[in-house]
């Protein structure tokens, strides 16, 4: 196809404020590709970039910027130089650009990359637009058994997939997730297909905790309130005493505890949950965390491993769970829109109905 006349993005402007207009594309270079982008997903990233201007950590906007970075589409165009994906191909397109040359890179930690550039942030635009160019080792091909909705998950799957590999998922295994939103059942999700004997979900919403015992949870339960003044340590420990014992779980504790909402009790309880010498991992990182138990760290001897982004492979894991039928997504996706309708769908994330909200972005 020749170059698009028209092509309609959610550019984020201001604080809470989106434009949904044209702008330009780029034409390929030799090494790239372009996308017509058919479905983005919205994430809690997004959501916070709408809401205060930043991104991850506390990078500022300082310009109007495209938003968007979980995305999918069908090759349009072609660069000469490439090789690994043809007109007509559907493609997962991999949003950070690692710079396939620092130490980090070369040493297979491209998450980690020193010089990134990552679609949605500074100056690169993001893919909440119906067209997209990047070079072509940014996208992954998919079969056509994958829906638009569900391969518009395949990027926050991927970074579950990241997070598998860095906890060390295995058959036998009992894992407590924190957090029942899109990411905490997401993880829930890999770690049903990894084979992990007994899951157990904990979050604050009864209806996602209930949405993840249908789903992926061999035992789900709404958290106890911290009440102002109560010692975090005693509530966790409590916490702790009545989920072992409604999960049929050994007192001794759970091998691993995900934390997928950086809500500071729930680090607490992730401790407490852990038998001496699990492992804690840490995923959630929409707020700060003030405080950490390094006491409980050194007398359990935890291991406590941060995850972010994914590295080599995980879209193509991601992508095989789900054309393969271990992972089944759709329940997860409660509300989608078109492209036009973005504000729409930002604020019904802000609000928290349902669960994954998805984007059509040819329709407008």
């Amino acid at each position: 196809m020749g170059q698009p006349v028209s092509n309609k993005a959610c550019v984020l402007v201001g604080p809470r404020t989106v434009e949904f207009r044209d702008v330009p594309i780029p034409s390929i270079g030799r090494h790239d590709v372009m996308v017509k982008v058919e479905t983005s997903g919205i994430c809690g990233t997004d959501v916070r970039h709408y809401l205060q201007n930043f991104g991850l950590g506390r990078e500022a906007l300082t310009k109007p910027v495209v938003m968007g970075h979980e995305a999918a589409g069908v090759v349009v165009q072609v660069g000469e130089a490439v090789v690994n994906v043809a007109i007509g191909d559907r493609v997962a397109i991999e949003p950070f650009f690692f710079c396939k040359r620092c130490h980090n890179c070369k040493t297979g930690r491209t998450n980690l990359c020193k010089t990134p550039r990552q679609a949605g942030f500074g100056d690169v635009q993001g893919i909440l637009s119906q067209y997209y160019v990047c070079e072509s080792d940014f996208v992954v091909k998919f079969p056509d058994s994958v829906s638009w909705e569900e391969a518009g998950c395949i990027q926050p799957l991927a970074v579950a997939v990241q997070l598998a590999k860095r906890a060390k998922f295995a058959a036998g295994q009992t894992v407590a997730i924190f957090g029942c939103g899109p990411l905490g059942c997401l993880v829930m999700a890999v770690a049903r297909a990894y084979g992990v004997s007994k899951i157990l979900a904990i979050g604050r919403s009864q209806a996602r905790v209930d949405f993840s015992k249908k789903t992926w949870a061999d035992y789900a339960v709404v958290s106890p309130r911290l009440d102002e003044g109560q010692d975090v340590i005693d509530w966790a420990e409590a916490f702790k005493t009545t989920t072992m014992e409604g999960a049929g779980v050994d007192s001794y504790g759970v091998d691993i505890a995900v934390e997928a909402t950086s809500a500071e009790a729930y680090v607490h309880a992730g401790m407490s949950f852990l038998h001496p010498g699990g492992t804690y991992v840490q995923a959630g990182i929409g707020r700060p965390i003030n405080s950490f138990s390094t006491f409980t760290i050194v007398a359990k001897e935890l291991d406590v491993i941060g995850t972010v982004r994914y590295t080599e492979g995980c879209f193509e894991t991601a992508i095989d769970l789900l054309a393969s039928g271990k992972i089944v997504l759709k329940p997860m996706i409660t509300a989608v829109f078109p492209l036009s309708k973005g504000v729409d769908a930002l604020e019904c994330a802000i609000r928290g109905e349902g669960l994954k909200v998805i984007l059509m972005n040819q329709q407008i």
